[in-house]
């Protein structure tokens, strides 16, 4: 999503990502109507909608389109991570108790990709927010089923001395892919599958199935590779947070690959008895999305947002712990012209952690505003006006205009870290 980016759809027509996520969410819709057992008909009028960490506000913006393209409100934004954390330790009467002043590591492990966050929550228990997050793509639970079937493929075609290049065909890739798949969960519980798929290939003399045992220890060499470069992510996160292992209360394994016996020592070798496996990893972002729907939980800003002064200060425009709701603008007047250039330039900055009084510049964040060379006698009182807006997106919105000449330029600042409320 995000960045018009467009998308292969079944018949190999070609439509925008956004249009393609509407007819998700019009099938989700659909569901929930025709759910069966319900005594009486549902409708699916708003949601709550979980999202990466990396998620920017174009993305979420394509969301919110597809979203109302299919009749749904976006009731609200939560990071896939707080979802998790939430569904993990939420107790009705409690709510976060157990996680007042904590830290948190959420450790992500899907089919698809690997998020790692480290969450904090307020000494309160109604702030969570995040502090550092870092990622993989390619090196999830997809990649281990490929990577198993070409192992487990390997030893049928040294057995059957086949050549090296040799690919099945018709729908035995399909039935191949599924018996890996269940071999892979399996040997979360057992040391020892056999992967079975008959009829695997048929030679000039007979039909050869694939019959082959695969060890526990095999498959955990087969993804030493992965559990390496998840075991750099994890440090990489620590590293972004300035903490140590010992400065983290809970780690939190979600998504169907933290199953894996392998994961789990692999994160206690870092962090030792602090690590759990959520309850239903594969359902727990879904059911934290739940909760805060039914809480009515509203998102925030992490870190301070403002620019940075020609003395090297720092303005703030958007302070932390502001609620990411839209609301009406806020207006500040620089006198910023640069009589070199005359332009005034904006660098958008952040604080680089709560708390720490350093600034760091904000990605694609700079707003040039042309004045009008041809007044140099005017040098330094041209004045600015720069106009501010929380946007549905959960973006900062900001239009600046010269007083002098009137041009004006506009800007959208996307990259905002969103913490959660609670009421």
């Amino acid at each position: 999503l995000g960045a018009d980016k467009e998308v292969e759809t079944l018949g190999g027509q070609r439509e925008q990502a956004w249009e393609a996520a509407s007819r998700i969410f019009q099938h989700l819709s659909a569901s929930v109507s025709d759910y069966p057992g319900m005594k009486r008909s549902l409708q699916m009028r708003e949601a709550v909608v979980t999202i990466p960490v990396q998620f920017n506000g174009r993305q979420r913006r394509d969301i919110r389109r597809a979203m109302e393209h299919a009749g749904i409100r976006l009731q609200t934004f939560i990071h896939e991570p707080f979802a998790a954390l939430i569904s993990h330790f939420y107790e009705k009467e409690r709510k976060l108790d157990v996680l007042k002043g904590k830290r948190a590591i959420v450790f992500d492990w899907g089919g698809g990709t690997l998020d790692v966050c480290l969450v904090e929550v307020s000494k309160d228990g109604q702030h969570i927010y995040e502090v550092a997050h870092d990622g993989i793509e390619d090196r999830a639970g997809d990649e281990f089923d490929h990577n198993l079937m070409r192992h487990v493929k390997r030893k049928f075609t040294e057995e059957n001395d086949l050549p090296a290049d040799f690919e099945p065909h018709g729908n035995v890739p399909d039935r191949f892919w599924v018996a890996t798949e269940d071999a892979k969960k399996d040997l979360s519980v057992d040391t020892r599958v056999r992967v079975s798929v008959p009829s695997f290939h048929h030679n000039d003399r007979q039909m050869l199935d694939l019959s082959e045992s695969v060890e526990r220890s095999e498959f955990e060499s087969i993804i030493l590779p992965e559990l390496e470069a998840a075991e750099v992510c994890l440090k990489r996160v620590l590293g972004k947070a300035r903490v140590t292992p010992g400065l983290v209360d809970h780690v939190l394994l979600v998504g169907g690959t933290s199953n894996i016996p392998a994961v789990k020592k692999m994160v206690e070798h870092l962090f030792g008895e602090k690590v759990s496996v959520a309850r239903e990893p594969d359902a727990a972002i879904s059911r934290g999305a739940a909760i805060v729907a039914a809480e009515g939980w509203e998102p925030f800003n992490v870190k301070d947002i403002g620019v940075k002064l020609s003395d090297d200060s720092f303005f703030t425009i958007l302070s932390a712990e502001t609620p990411l709701v839209p609301r009406e603008s806020k207006g500040f007047t620089f006198l910023c012209t640069d009589p070199r250039t005359g332009a005034a330039d904006f660098f958008f900055h952040e604080r680089h952690v709560i708390g720490d009084g350093a600034f760091v510049p904000l990605k694609n964040a700079h707003l040039s505003v042309a004045t009008d060379n041809g007044i140099r006698k005017f040098d330094g009182m041209d004045r600015i006006i720069a106009n501010f807006v929380i946007t549905e997106d959960a973006t900062l919105r900001c239009i600046a205009q010269s007083s002098s000449t009137g041009k004006q330029s506009e800007i959208e600042i996307t990259d905002i870290g969103i913490g959660l409320k609670l009421k």
